[in-house]
């Protein structure tokens, strides 16, 4: 039971601390790298190689079949618990995309 309620507690500050900072809260200037911009704004949740937390069970990136662009639209719009970035612009989008696509999971 003790367990349980740790689980749960853990879970719940996991949980808490992902989907905050992006929005119209994330600015990255231009000169930033998308290696940076991973850093400050996904690791939190999908952690710093993109495997996710909790060994890989929750947050893992999927980027199997997913161009470039179609990350970049992600990023844009967010989805299902991920905020999306409006504050990036096009090439930081597609930049963070294509260093997304190149992490070794």
């Amino acid at each position: 039971m003790k367990f349980k309620i740790a689980g749960i507690i853990i879970l719940s500050l996991v949980l808490s601390a992902c989907g905050r900072g992006g929005l119209d809260s994330f600015e990255a200037p231009a000169n930033v790298s998308a290696e940076q911009i991973f850093e400050h704004a996904c690791t939190k949740c999908h952690g710093s190689d993109g495997g996710g937390m909790l060994f890989g069970m929750m947050f893992k990136l999927d980027t199997e079949g997913k161009t470039p662009q179609d990350l970049a639209n992600t990023i844009l719009s967010g989805r299902e618990g991920m905020p999306a970035f409006v504050n990036l612009s096009e090439p930081q989008r597609l930049a963070l995309a294509t260093y997304i696509k190149s992490l070794k999971r």
